[in-house]
């Protein structure tokens, strides 16, 4: 009852407060395939002409918002350059008043609204984190493992079967490193309970439990979630106050393993600032201290969209060492997902399929912690209305997530 009626009041509020509107905003596809569309797309982006929703890959599509002020010299820009422009969505805040609408359907409806037919924002987060770990203390720990900028708690929830085993393997998943990502920590949250609540029924959540310590991080941007929650829902940073009225650093850009060399902007209004140094950031430096000194079999790190399975390396197109063995065991979570809902994802190099972005969290835990099995996830979905999932959408993306990670760690050695 507690966090039905925290729930329904949070989202009064949230629902109630002044929102950035994209009204107008067109959602483009266009197919870059020379070094130059690559150029064109990342300086569009620095100017803050064009907002890049999905990761820049080769001789495929990528998604960009701008606003119809602008859209006649970018279209005919992207014509020009021949990158086959074509719009997805005449105006996206359309697509958020659908969004919004769901939302205070439900708020008003009194009915109750469990984890998973809600995107919870990052109070009701916390709420059921802490209720969960009240219901089973025996299984849970909720940690602190460090505050943002605005001061909220970056959460880490520990969980492992009580079945006294001692030579457990440790897994790190972390979730909503990007902000307006939503599916990534509503994927998290039903990881975490059908670890948890499924545990004394046996089967994989009991099998998974009794061998794995979870170390998991359901939103490791709490400031830049919040914020898209409340204020801007295509907020991608954190809300670090850079310089003047540019707030944010990318945080997947922030880590220190080949930071700043390529796929990441010294610009700081860029979706894609990488920070004034490496580990600048507390959410970063947070997940570095934790991390450090600890013995770990492997590294998870959950975004949104597309349907990739990214083993290293983001920052350059070299193959990592045990590039085979890496993809191998990608390929058996990503085969596990597809026996579920038969939705297929791509498996190898970030850099070699998309292309080079330094910085990132996958790279750091393998080249600095030496974490081999170190993996970035792309949640679905490969298109369509890419970051605005439906509420539909979490049931669907932790069942058959769910399974690949099972998949995933049964055959890690």
């Amino acid at each position: 009852m507690y966090i039905r009626c925290l729930i329904l009041c949070i989202a009064f509020v949230v629902a109630t407060a002044s929102k950035k509107r994209y009204d107008g905003n067109i959602l483009v596809s266009v197919t870059p395939y020379e070094e130059k569309h690559f150029k064109i797309l990342s300086l569009l982006e620095d100017t803050n002409e064009i907002d890049i929703w999905n990761d820049i890959h080769r001789n495929s599509s990528v998604h960009v918002m701008f606003n119809n002020a602008t859209a006649p010299w970018v279209m005919g820009l992207f014509s020009s350059l021949s990158m086959k422009p074509s719009i997805m969505h005449n105006n996206v805040q359309a697509l958020l008043d659908q969004e919004e609408n769901e939302i205070q359907l439900r708020a008003r409806s009194g009915a109750p609204r469990g984890i998973h037919d809600a995107f919870l924002n990052y109070d009701e987060v916390t709420a059921w984190l802490k209720e969960l770990v009240g219901l089973y203390p025996n299984l849970c720990t909720l940690i602190s493992i460090g505050k943002t900028y605005e001061n909220r708690d970056i959460w880490l929830i520990k969980c492992t079967g009580n079945n006294g085993a001692t030579n457990k393997k440790n897994a790190m998943l972390d979730y909503g490193i990007h902000a307006r990502e939503w599916i990534s920590p509503a994927t998290g949250i039903y990881i975490i309970n059908e670890l948890v609540s499924k545990y004394a029924a046996g089967g994989d959540a009991k099998v998974m439990m009794d061998s794995w310590v979870f170390h998991v991080i359901p939103i490791l941007n709490p400031d830049g979630y919040a914020h898209s929650h409340a204020r801007e829902r295509m907020w991608r940073k954190n809300r670090k106050l850079v310089s003047g009225t540019c707030y944010g650093v990318d945080l997947n850009r922030n880590f220190g393993y080949q930071w700043n060399t390529g796929g990441s902007s010294a610009s700081a209004c860029s979706d894609t600032f990488h920070g004034g140094s490496p580990m600048s950031e507390n959410e970063a430096k947070a997940l570095q201290n934790y991390m450090t000194g600890k013995s770990w079999n492997t590294y998870l790190t959950f975004h949104s969209y597309g349907q990739w399975w990214f083993t290293n390396w983001g920052y350059t197109t070299a193959n990592p060492p045990q590039y085979d063995e890496l993809k191998q065991k990608a390929n058996i979570g990503a085969n596990a997902i597809k026996a579920v809902h038969g939705r297929a994802y791509t498996v190898g190099s970030s850099a070699q399929i998309l292309y080079v972005a330094s910085g990132g969290s996958e790279d750091w835990t393998r080249g600095v912690l030496n974490i081999l099995y170190s993996y970035c996830i792309e949640l679905p979905p490969t298109g369509g209305t890419g970051f605005i999932a439906p509420v539909s959408e979490i049931l669907r993306t932790g069942l058959e997530t769910f399974a690949g990670i099972v998949a995933f760690l049964k055959a890690l050695p």
